[in-house]
């Protein structure tokens, strides 16, 4: 019950929890990067370790990219307010780090962990059926999971300057449903696998006793998760494919 509660309020509040998770990674950042100003230079030669562990912690905005079928056409011809689209819905990210350098500016990172991601479609004027007592309307589709993630990731670092190191990063992200899915002609139906590609760019600081690096990263499911099912909720829909920006702050 409190779960639930809280999932609710963080939609509600969705906006403002991204603003001040944002205005304190600035708050951060700003800190270590004076607090390294002053100390000169932090950990040096860390960069150059061949192996090194952390852990990461994440904000996450997740929706679907929807592609309409020919179910969902047919309706709209005889019911013009019906309508399903996609709104965004906001997550967190767990995640173990270890990464492997493979020369002076290239490393391997694999990066498992869980991610609870929460999408939503909204369909809009669903006709009533008589025969099975469905009321119709307009209806929300919470689609919250929790997923077991392993990104596998190629680094490229640019040359470290006294306590900061700019750097990209891209790869793919397999990713398996573990909790959360629900089953039944009520609920729109979605597979549990899926599999991303991932790119972004981040900011390594170095401070006196770890490495701090912000870092927003882009996901695209290149599988389609819809699960055909013969209800209103599925039939409107041919292709589901997953998005998710994540703001991850790594520690390593």
């Amino acid at each position: 019950m409190a779960f639930t509660y809280l999932r609710h309020q963080l939609h509600l509040h969705r906006y403002k929890v991204v603003f001040l998770f944002l205005l304190a990674l600035f708050g951060i950042s700003q800190q270590v990067a004076a607090q390294g100003n002053l100390k000169g230079e932090n950990l040096p030669g860390y960069e150059f370790k061949r192996l090194r562990w952390g852990f990461s912690l994440g904000v996450n905005g997740s929706w679907y990219q929807l592609e309409h079928s020919q179910f969902y056409v047919e309706q709209i011809q005889t019911n013009p307010g019906f309508s399903v689209n996609e709104k965004t819905g906001i997550g967190f990210n767990v995640n173990f780090i270890t990464s492997y350098r493979l020369n002076q500016n290239v490393v391997l990172r694999a990066q498992p962990g869980v991610g609870y991601h929460s999408r939503v479609i909204e369909y809009k004027g669903i006709p009533a059926n008589p025969v099975t007592g469905f009321e119709g309307g307009d209806k929300l589709q919470e689609l919250n999971t929790f997923a077991g993630e392993l990104p596998l990731l190629v680094k490229y670092e640019s040359k470290r300057r006294k306590n900061t190191q700019m750097y990209f990063i891209g790869g793919i992200k397999p990713s398996l449903v573990v909790g959360g899915q629900k089953k039944g002609e009520e609920f729109l139906q979605v597979k549990s696998m899926d599999f991303a590609i991932e790119y972004g760019v981040g900011l390594d600081m170095f401070y006196p006793f770890f490495k701090f690096a912000p870092e927003i990263r882009y996901s695209r499911g290149i599988t389609n998760v819809h699960e055909p099912y013969p209800t209103v909720y599925n039939n409107s829909i041919q292709q589901l494919n997953t998005n998710t920006i994540t703001l991850y702050l790594n520690f390593e």
